[in-house]
This record gives C-alpha cells, structure tokens and sequence, in this order.
C-alpha cells in the first residue's frame, strides 16, 4: 500500500537537488571585478611610490654625475700642475742653454771654448790638406767662429781679426780645380770610340818641284806617320796602356799631383797619336790633354792656417806666465 507523501516527496526531490546545485553554483562563482577609483589611497599610494623610486634614481644618477665632474675636475688639476711644471723645467733649460751659450765663466770655462776653436780649425786644415773639401772647411769656420765671438775679452781681438780674414779668403776660393780636371778625364774617355772611327785627313800637298816630280818618277816616297801599331793585339795592348795612363791621372788629380797629373797626360797624348790616325776629333782630344797637364791641382789659401798658429802662440805665452 503506497504511502501518501512517496509520490509528491519523489517530484521535489529533483527540484530539491537542482535548486541545491544552483545554489553552489552562486556561491563558488568568482566575483565581479570591480574598477578601482583613481582617486582612492591604494591608487594615491602607488602612484607616489613609483614617483619616490623615479626621485631617488634621478638622484643618484645626479650624484654620479657630479662624482665623475670631481674626478675630471681633479685630473684637469694634476694636468695643470704637470704642464706648469714642465714650463717650469723649459725655461730652466733655457735659461742653462742660454747661460752655456753666451759665453763660459771663469778660467776653465775660456779654456774649453780655446780648445774647440783649435780643434775646430784643425780640422778644417786636415780636410782641406787631405781631401780639398772647402765646404766642410767653411763649416768649421763657421763654428770656430761662432765660439770665438764669445770672447770679448781685449787679448782675444787679434784672433776674431785673423780668424775673419781666413774666412773671408775661403769665401773667395774659385771652385776646385779637381772637379774641371774630373770632367775633362770623363770627356777624354767618352770621346775615345769616336777617335777609332774618325777618318783620316790627307796633309796638304806642296807645289812639286822639277826634282821632286823626276824623283817622284824614279822612287815611291811613302810617309811614315806615328801611328805605327796596326796589329789588334798591338792596338789592344795600346788601348789598355792609354787608359791607364788616364787612370793614373784620376789618381794623381785625386792627390793633387799637378807634377804627376802632367806627366799621365803627355804619356797618353803619345798613345792617342800612335793608336788614332790624325783628324780634327784627335786634335781636339790632344788639345785637351794639354790644357791639362798644365791645370794646377793645389788651392791657394795664404792666410790659411794662420789663427791656429796664432791662438796656439797666445796659449803658450799665457800658460808660461
């Protein structure tokens, strides 16, 4: 027998459980978000705080800022003092050189410039005894000049006189005969290919006398001329011989050997006539040869060496005091 309530109680008992699961449904679903007010404390609070962070590294990098400021600020200092103190030792060095230079102080001071000037004159005289090398002789004048005009002293005028005047003489000098006799050398030796192939000129023929043309008819008159070496190895042995006749004069050019420098020249004007038939380029080549045997080698410079004997004097006669 049913019971009155199973019926009624079986149809609410689904409405029961779908009301009850939307129920939990309601109250497990997440909240609505809600927007926040600009103007509330957590937003005001936020928002200061990320500006206090903003403040705080704008700050600091201000203070490093003027950190490296300092630092540069310090080197520019130390920089400063450095190049202060390197014109500071400029003009001390300055003022040493222009001390140094203007003339030495005391007795041993006079006595080292009197030994540069002698060594500076003697030099001078070696090179121009040895080699003839009149520009470096100036040179050393020139120096020997320099220091010498630092002595002002009254017993020091005769030397600054004498020393003016040799190099007044050395101003004068012509160039150096070497470098003409150099040149005229060259020039012969240039010319020496062109010699072989010049033609030989006939001698002009003199009116023939009524003799002369019945001997002329009788005898065959050939002239004997002093080219004489016609076999090659003759005229080889005659080639060498006349270029060391020509070297031999380099040599004695170089030595200033006026003596020498003519005798290599007639020796090689007797081969260049004995190797080369007679024509104009021989004549020319031989002229040549004769201007330089007569060249003077030695430089003429009489006052040269006169302020070294005469420092030298006034040196001995001092120390002998």
């Amino acid at each position: 027998m049913d019971r009155p309530f199973a019926r009624p109680l079986l149809i609410a008992l689904p409405l029961l459980l779908a009301g009850g699961a939307g129920a939990w449904w309601w109250s497990t679903r997440p909240a609505p978000e809600i927007a926040p007010d600009p103007l509330s404390n957590a937003v005001l609070d936020q928002r200061l705080l990320a500006v206090e962070q903003a403040i705080a590294s704008i700050q600091r990098g201000q203070s490093r800022n003027a950190q490296r400021l300092a630092d540069l600020e310090a080197r520019s200092t130390v920089q400063r003092e450095e190049l202060l103190g390197w014109g500071q030792r400029t003009a001390l060095l300055e003022e040493s050189v222009q001390q140094v230079t203007a003339g030495p102080q005391g007795e041993s001071g006079i006595a080292l410039r009197l030994d540069e000037v002698d060594l500076l004159l003697s030099f001078a005289e070696t090179r121009l005894a040895l080699s003839g090398d009149i520009d470096g002789a100036r040179r050393a004048y020139g120096f020997a000049d320099g220091l010498l005009s630092a002595l002002t002293a009254p017993q020091y005028v005769n030397l600054r006189q004498s020393l003016a005047q040799e190099q007044a003489a050395l101003a004068a000098l012509p160039p150096d005969p070497r470098l003409a006799a150099r040149g005229a050398i060259d020039a012969i030796e240039a010319a020496l290919p062109a010699l072989e192939a010049a033609p030989a000129e006939a001698a002009p023929a003199a009116p023939a006398s009524a003799l002369d043309k019945v001997l002329d008819a009788l005898v065959d008159v050939r002239p004997r001329g002093a080219q004489d070496l016609l076999a090659p190895a003759d005229r080889q042995r005659g080639l060498a011989a006349l270029r060391l006749e020509l070297g031999l004069a380099r040599l004695a050019i170089e030595r200033r050997d006026s003596e020498g420098l003519a005798a290599a020249a007639k020796r090689a004007q007797d081969w260049m006539r004995r190797l080369y038939a007679t024509s104009a380029p021989l004549e020319a080549e031989a002229a040549r040869l004769d201007a330089l045997a007569k060249t003077s080698l030695a430089l003429d410079v009489p006052v040269l060496g006169s302020t070294l004997v005469q420092l030298r004097a006034q040196r001995r006669s001092e120390g002998a005091r």
